[in-house]
């Protein structure tokens, strides 16, 4: 069995959180029977990473929240299934680029405490599968990660508490996203708690330029720029079309691996329509104030067929060093995923029609339409 092709066994990321934010979404979010067992499982390996992370928080957490952040972040932006994936892997084979890891992601706290990260990472080597549930990226500790999964770890404030209670998820949007109905202390705690993780990502994986890949960032663009004035931002856009059966495809296959509370299909539907208006609409209003040449949008189908025309532009229009440096790289890197193979998707013609609907301000936006290699089935077809 190839590494690529390894079972492997995932938890929600909150055994690696504060034990006082475990106990807070344990207590305000109702957790199903059916997954008593995991969720007492999470709060056993968190019980026994605590004196490992309390050590860190103590001992080296302070000597990283006052370095300096001294080049702007990137922010890549987009929603779930846009390409954002792709394109954070690419430019993460630039060496300046430093990026939050898998292990990271799921322990923060436990990073630079070398006892600890040897017991953790090795479990989490051990456990975690080859290839991510709902497509086919390969999955290691040390790859770049979604740093969302990190951000609610000391202050009670993640979008990705959906993974465990996803019946929330709206609310999370509202409270962690658009930051409604949340306390300024909270909002501030995160934005150290923000800044601490990128300043221990800087050191971990040993770059200058802190590269972010983080969907929920889509709808904050106006906070990031009140944190980083000079950031700079790529979105990613694909076709509606190919968004809604990746998605929709990703969030079934990886939730029954993370979940701690049960959804109903047809709920979860409904809320896959609302969350990308929701992310596009809030983005679509905060573009206009990203300063010139600190956006650019790029779409995955021009990534996909040309890669290193799109990052080499890329960096031109952002005005980012060391292309040329990371060529031979990136080389490597591209020539390496060539047989990477992805999901094929059937759809109805009722769904279509429901995506033109929902989603329309969207295909209009950046000139979509119906995309020629899905097969459109007739309604009554099984």
């Amino acid at each position: 069995m190839t590494k690529s092709q390894k079972k492997g066994f995932l938890l929600p990321p909150a055994v690696g959180y504060s034990l006082n934010v475990l106990l807070y979404l344990f207590g305000h979010y109702k957790i199903s029977l059916k997954f008593l067992i995991r969720a007492i499982l999470t709060v056993l390996i968190n019980i026994i990473n605590w004196p490992f992370r309390s050590y860190e928080k103590i001992f080296i957490n302070k000597k990283y929240s006052r370095a300096a952040i001294k080049n702007a972040p990137v922010f890549i932006i987009g929603h779930w299934r846009s390409g954002t994936t792709h394109l954070h892997n690419i430019l993460s084979q630039d060496p300046q680029m430093s990026y939050t890891t898998t292990y990271q992601s799921v322990f923060p706290d436990t990073l630079f405490n070398k006892a600890g990260r040897f017991i953790f990472e090795g479990f989490a080597r051990i456990l975690i599968p080859g290839t991510r549930m709902g497509d086919n990226v390969i999955l290691g500790t040390s790859l770049p990660q979604e740093e969302e999964f990190a951000l609610g770890d000391k202050t009670p404030l993640s979008f990705y508490y959906f993974w465990m209670f996803p019946r929330s998820l709206k609310f999370f949007y509202e409270q962690f996203i658009r930051f409604k109905g949340i306390d300024q202390s909270r909002v501030e705690s995160w934005e150290r708690d923000y800044k601490l993780l990128i300043s221990k990502a800087l050191k971990n994986t040993g770059g200058t330029r802190f590269l972010s890949k983080n969907p929920p960032n889509t709808a904050r663009i106006e906070k990031l720029l009140e944190m980083f004035p000079e950031a700079r931002f790529i979105h990613i856009h694909r076709n509606p079309v190919e968004v809604y059966l990746s998605t929709r495809n990703f969030f079934f296959k990886m939730l029954p691996h993370l979940q701690l509370q049960t959804i109903g299909q047809e709920e979860l539907d409904d809320f896959i329509f609302e969350l990308y208006k929701d992310l596009m609409n809030d983005y679509l209003k905060q573009r206009e104030l990203i300063p010139e040449k600190q956006l650019v949008e790029i779409a995955f189908e021009t990534l996909e067929t040309d890669p290193k025309a799109c990052i080499r532009d890329l960096y031109q229009s952002l005005d980012l060093p060391g292309y040329k440096e990371s060529e031979p790289h990136f080389d490597v890197y591209l020539d390496r995923i060539k047989s990477y193979k992805k999901n094929k998707h059937q759809i109805t013609a009722k769904l279509i029609k429901k995506i033109q609907a929902e989603w329309g301000f969207a295909m209009m936006e950046w000139g979509y339409g119906i995309p020629k290699h899905i097969e459109v089935k007739e309604d009554d077809q099984k």
